[in-house]
């Protein structure tokens, strides 16, 4: 059961993301993309298999569940945040769409922990929520800075 939620999560937030009016360019969404991947892939790997705070299942089902909100269900809600802050007009808007962001993300964990998807050991749902509010700060700090890349480029060239 674990494994379907997740993959309807990842389902929905994939038909959310191709269906909405996006702000960001395509290369702004697939850098947007790419950094919280690979920020979060290298996060799991230290935290769940370096420094054992958490066990992943060991079932096909429950571990593929795991790999998929790793990989498509995060990275894309982090992506759809950002689309949304484009359109935010003040700072706490912004601040409130980071707060859904992270609350949906924290479900999709809590159905993963009460499935048995992952056990946390020495971690918690209180560092999971701090992660991912630093995981957007740092991936909206990214992105600013790949836009001034990007003008600088074109006004040097």
């Amino acid at each position: 059961m674990g494994f379907v939620l997740i993959i309807f999560l990842a389902w929905l937030v994939l038909m959310l993301f191709t269906s909405m009016n996006k702000k960001l360019t395509f290369i702004e969404n697939t850098f947007v993309y790419l950094v919280a991947l690979v920020i979060n892939v290298n996060f799991t790997w230290i935290v769940y298999e370096e420094l054992n705070m958490a066990k992943i299942s060991q079932q096909i089902l429950d571990n593929s569940a795991f790999l998929i909100h790793r990989s498509i269900t995060l990275p894309l809600t982090v992506a759809i945040t950002l689309n949304l802050f484009r359109t935010a007009p003040s700072f706490g808007s912004k601040f409130l769409k980071t707060i859904l962001s992270v609350l949906f993300l924290v479900l999709a964990v809590v159905i993963a922990r009460y499935f048995d998807i992952v056990d946390y050991r020495k971690w918690n749902i209180g560092y999971e929520i701090i992660y991912l509010f630093l995981l957007h700060l740092v991936v909206q700090s990214l992105l600013k800075y790949f836009g001034q890349l990007k003008t600088r480029g074109v006004k040097e060239a």
